[in-house]
Parts: structure tokens; C-alpha cells; sequence
């Protein structure tokens, strides 16, 4: 008796202690998306943006004022409830640990926070960046694939995530 409870709880136990199955990136569907990208420390003060995603060059986690540059290491991984993402950038000149935890489907809708440890382990700040979105539609005619177009701030419209963003 004693032998059979102890397979049963190996087997019931087992794949929730798996490491999440590693997977490729996520890929949205192609269209309009409304993006949120609210920083835990200023929950009010980011506005959200419509994005047109194109066929097969999505990057689900690109957004206006990303610090993110030359980020190695990336891994996808997915368990049975979250899809997981890792990698180690380079963030205003510093190292950073970037850790995310996202729930959907991505083909409609997804949600999650990620999280950043600049510095060494241990002794670098954390900052929580959460980010939601949600598939509109089509594209807006003339809205080019890869375009951000941010409402409520003057001066700032479509932006192209491949160039700098340069002040007027």
C-alpha cells in the first residue's frame, strides 16, 4: 500500500515540477492591436498604443521607450497554465536579468508582467513593467506593419520601431 501511494503521488507530482517545455516565440495574429504597457511605479502615466502587426515579423515584446538593446540568452518556455520568457540584456548601459510571465492565447489577447533586475544578483533595483493586449482587427488603411501610433500625446504619432525616434 505504503509502494502504491508513493508512485501515485511521483506520478500526479511529476510534470507540475517539470521545468516548463521550451518554445518559439510567440507570434500574434496579424492586425490592429491595442497595446498597455503600465510601469508598477507610475501606473497612470503610460498612455496606450495601437500596433499593426504583419505576417510572420512580430516581436510581442517590443513597445515604445523599450530600454531593451542587444538582449542574448532569450528563451520561450511554456507549462501548462504561462508562457515564460527570459533573456539578458543590456539596459542603459548595464546588465539586466529580464523575467516574464504571460497568460492568452496571443493570437487574440495576452497579459503578463515582466521583470527586470539591473545589475548584479542581488544587489540591482527590480522594476515591473505589466502589458496587455488584444487583437482589434485589420490594420487601419495606411498603417504600415511594425508602425506604433500613441494617442493623447502631442507630438507623437506613428513611430517606426526600426528607426531612432529623433525630438523635433
Amino acid at each position: 500500500m505504503r509502494l502504491a501511494l508513493t508512485l501515485a503521488a511521483s506520478l500526479l507530482g511529476g510534470p507540475a515540477l517539470a521545468a516548463p517545455a521550451a518554445i518559439d516565440p510567440p507570434q500574434r495574429m496579424p492586425g490592429l492591436w491595442l497595446i498597455n504597457t503600465t510601469p508598477a511605479e507610475s501606473p497612470a502615466s503610460v498612455p496606450h498604443f495601437h500596433l499593426c502587426i504583419g505576417a510572420g515579423e512580430d516581436d510581442v515584446l517590443r513597445h515604445p521607450g523599450s530600454a531593451f538593446d542587444g538582449c542574448s540568452e532569450q528563451s520561450w518556455s511554456r507549462d501548462a497554465h504561462y508562457t515564460y520568457y527570459r533573456a539578458v540584456c543590456t539596459v542603459n548601459g548595464g546588465s539586466a536579468r529580464v523575467e516574464g510571465r504571460f497568460s492568452g492565447d496571443f493570437m487574440y489577447n495576452f497579459q503578463g508582467e515582466l521583470d527586470t533586475r539591473h545589475g548584479g544578483a542581488g544587489d540591482g533595483a527590480t522594476t515591473t513593467l505589466a502589458i496587455e493586449g488584444r487583437r482589434l482587427g485589420p490594420c487601419k488603411p495606411g498603417q504600415a506593419p511594425g508602425k506604433f501610433l500613441i494617442r493623447g500625446r502631442d507630438g507623437v504619432g506613428n513611430l517606426n520601431v526600426g528607426e531612432p525616434i529623433r525630438s523635433r
